[in-house]
């Protein structure tokens, strides 16, 4: 995992959940990087993560609420390339801890079903969607920022043409829906496509980014992304003021190469000596400054003149050019 998804997801991982938020926020857990695995009569949760501090809060609320320890299985995972903690909620509780987090529910008959999307009751306060937003941000998401310096890499925000946005990763499509919902409890806009067999939710822009990494404590992210907008907004301003050097040197050259023809004309057809003094010495000013802006000649012109007063004598030429 890069340093900066790790430092956003480890400052996440370290704000504990208390009371009913405990439950929200492994309830979102479990639904985004858990599955149930069954072995006869008896089932069991086990949770990936490649965060020993994501690991190390879900052992302390298993403790805090079951008082029942986790087994905690470290092991290398080729195809990531990296390292990656594997947590198992044993058999003894999984089925409480389902309820309790309402992955199961029993339906009118009393059958246990699987919930596919979040139940209401798990995002009831303002405080428990925070805590499942949490839960879920550790679970489903991870980062990729693109900045002036370097590319901080990862799978998730994305700097393109088109600009930033993030990614939350899901297996269950009616989840991804309630998801989509939730951010936008709190103004977050968001969109959900599939891809491969896989739901994706994203949200686009820096400052709804910043706003998501707010909400979930995450305030490393939200600077990040501030001194990126600043970084962005200076990029852009120099962009402007080259592209408009750029525009006034092209109408420089052009002006010059209209005036120098003007001047070759006149030179091989009645001579620069059947003009008046002020005109020779514009003309004079021009060959021997060629590449030079209007400003720049006025400066460097023996007499007084403006540049208004240069710019009438040129265009004096062209009549004469004109009419020869």
């Amino acid at each position: 995992m890069n340093s900066f998804s790790y430092k956003l997801k480890d400052e996440v991982a370290q704000i504990i959940p208390t009371g009913d938020e405990s439950i929200s926020e492994l309830s979102a857990i479990i639904k985004s990087c858990g599955e149930i695995i069954k072995n006869k009569n008896q089932q069991k949760i086990v949770l990936y993560t490649e965060l020993e501090s994501v690991a190390n809060l879900l052992t302390d609320i298993i403790k805090n609420f079951y008082g029942t320890q986790v087994k905690i299985l470290q092991q290398n995972v080729s195809f990531l390339k990296t390292e990656r903690f594997e947590i198992t909620i044993p058999s003894s509780i999984t089925q409480q801890v389902l309820l309790d987090t309402e992955v199961l529910q029993y339906d009118e008959d009393k059958y246990l079903n699987f919930v596919q999307g979040i139940s209401k009751y798990q995002i009831d306060e303002e405080a428990k969607e925070l805590a499942f937003l949490r839960g879920v941000f550790l679970g489903a998401f991870s980062c990729n920022i693109s900045t002036n310096k370097s590319k901080i890499d990862s799978t998730s925000v994305v700097k393109s043409h088109s600009g930033y946005h993030a990614e939350f990763v899901f297996s269950n499509e009616a989840f991804a829906q309630d998801f989509c919902f939730l951010l936008a409890d709190f103004d977050i806009i968001s969109k959900m496509t599939k891809r491969k067999n896989r739901f994706v939710v994203y949200v686009k822009g820096i400052d709804m980014i910043s706003d998501l990494f707010a909400l979930v404590g995450a305030s490393k992210g939200v600077i990040s992304l501030q001194n990126e907008s600043v970084l962005r907004s200076i990029r852009n301003s120099i962009n402007r003021q080259n592209n408009c050097i750029n525009a006034n040197l092209s109408k420089t050259v052009d002006a010059s190469v209209k005036q120098m023809q003007v001047i070759d004309k006149i030179k091989s057809t009645i001579g620069f000596e059947t003009l008046d003094e002020s005109l020779r010495e514009t003309v004079y000013l021009r060959i021997a400054n060629p590449e030079e802006s209007l400003d720049e000649l006025v400066k460097l012109s023996n007499s007084k003149i403006t540049k208004s007063g240069l710019y009438h004598r040129f265009k004096k030429l062209e009549e004469i050019a004109k009419n020869l």
